[in-house]
């Protein structure tokens, strides 16, 4: 009998640090961005500056796993057909439920040259899943579908209402090259949504401003549509 209550012990020790394991531990996480857009019609760079990242979750409220800004030309992205790195990061075991992009800028440049983008809101907040456990890489990619995001008013300014498709996945296999495209294979989907941002600033899954639109800015800044 001793020797019985000695292995339940020893089974339930067992248990009970796993437990404490993944609560107190650190997975990896992968953040890339890339585009899948289509013809342009005469733009030639839509440049995207991320300048932070954030994730939400119940038990932990928001943590910062990425402030260092960086840009991207969606373009390119598009045309290399790859994934760029946003971050990657250990970040605290649980299930995280929101992602948040902060775009500090947007830069589109065409055939007049380069003009500054207004954007409703710099915030970008995804309902999705993001699983961290130890020892595992999880990844959150970020598609910008640029050209149902752009708008040009009839007096030339743009307006970017992003378009996005968000998709996550836990225990992926990860590649990253030297000049940071990212290659991401296997492991279990938890995300595949589209979100999308109205002229309001508003960013939801199953929203979004229709790409043939007619937008203008007023002069209090504020975008509306006619």
């Amino acid at each position: 009998m001793n020797k019985l209550f000695l292995v339940l012990g020893v089974l339930l020790a067992a248990f009970l640090a796993g437990c404490i394991s993944q609560q107190t531990g650190s997975g990896r996480v992968v953040f890339a961005i890339t585009d899948a857009a289509s013809d342009m019609s005469g733009v030639t760079s839509v440049n995207v500056t991320v300048n932070q990242i954030k994730l939400h979750s119940e038990e932990k409220g928001w943590i910062t796993v990425s402030s260092t800004p960086k840009t991207y030309d969606l373009l390119v992205l598009k045309s290399q057909g790859s994934a760029s790195l946003l971050a990657d990061v250990q970040v605290p075991n649980g299930t995280y439920n929101l992602v948040t992009l902060e775009i500090s800028r947007v830069v589109v440049t065409d055939a007049s040259g380069a003009h500054d983008a207004k954007l409703p809101s710099n915030e970008l907040k995804l309902k999705g899943e993001v699983i961290v456990r130890n020892g595992t890489t999880t990844t959150a990619t970020f598609d910008f579908i640029a050209d149902k995001s752009l708008h040009k008013t009839g007096n030339g300014l743009y307006i970017l209402t992003p378009v996005v498709k968000m998709e996550s996945r836990e225990e992926a296999e990860v590649e990253i090259d030297d000049n940071e495209r990212v290659q991401i294979n296997g492991g279990r989907m938890h995300t595949n949504k589209m979100f999308g941002m109205d002229v309001e600033g508003n960013f939801e899954e199953g929203i979004r401003v229709d790409e043939n639109a007619r937008l203008f800015v007023e002069d209090n800044g504020k975008i509306r549509m006619s």
